[in-house]
């Protein structure tokens, strides 16, 4: 019985979050880990890392070590290394 589930294959974790195209999500947000966002976030937030999609959008302060900017950052800005692609707004 509990055999079966051992031999399943599991999807391996990569460490990151993800909040996808057709997610919103409202209220602060803190992670110490990598976040990559294609959806639209309003609040706040501190992370380890982040990476904003083309199609992604944050309404709130960004307080991140690295961030990668493709999408849309309507407020403040603060991390060691911003970048910003040529998509972004």
């Amino acid at each position: 019985m509990f055999g079966k589930k051992a031999n399943k294959v599991l999807l391996h974790q990569s460490g990151r979050s993800y909040i996808g195209e057709s997610m919103q999500l409202e209220g602060d947000m803190y992670s110490p880990g990598a976040v990559d966002v294609a959806g639209l976030v309003k609040g706040n937030i501190q992370v380890g890392e982040m990476i904003i999609f083309e199609t992604g959008s944050v309404r709130g302060s960004l307080h991140s070590v690295k961030v990668n900017i493709n999408g849309h950052v309507e407020g403040h800005i603060i991390g060691e290394e911003v970048i910003l692609g040529k998509q972004a707004v």
